[in-house]
């Protein structure tokens, strides 16, 4: 994986996890076409609209957060998204988190709403690192592992 696969994994996460949090409890579907209007594409061979590389990469970003607990699904739809998407309580947990380093009382979820609002790319995706980091931390913590 490139940097600028990371940087782009970053920045999905972040626009994921902020739309799952401002709508927390309630689930909600997570869509290609709302999160990536450019990763589907006509597919001459079968006939009809498939997701491109843009498209799978989001797949695996969903997927691998519902992997590795951040979130919960119903059913993938092929080349639609994901229905009845949830935080987890563990997602919930770290997007409620403060990090000590900041000067504000905003939890990095609400940071994440409010940066996806305005679109900063930038800054969803380094909030979405942090956001991470600090699962990796509880994780660690919660199974006694040296963090």
């Amino acid at each position: 994986m490139t940097a600028s696969n990371i940087k782009k994994f970053d920045e999905l996460t972040g626009q994921i996890l902020g739309v799952l949090y401002e709508g927390f409890p309630v689930p909600r579907p997570l869509l290609l076409g709302d999160l990536m209007p450019g990763g589907i594409s006509f597919d001459e061979r079968i006939g009809f609209d498939v997701p491109n590389k843009h498209g799978e990469f989001l797949f695996a970003s969903i997927e691998w957060l519902a992997e590795s607990g951040y979130l919960r699904y119903k059913q993938k739809i092929h080349a639609t998204g994901y229905t009845d998407c949830v935080l987890t309580a563990k997602g919930l947990e770290v997007l409620k988190a403060t990090p000590d380093s900041l000067s504000t009382e905003s939890s990095l979820g609400e940071q994440l709403v409010d940066a996806s609002k305005i679109g900063a790319k930038s800054l969803v995706g380094d909030l979405a690192g942090q956001v991470l980091s600090i699962g990796v931390k509880f994780a660690t913590n919660h199974f006694g592992l040296p963090g």
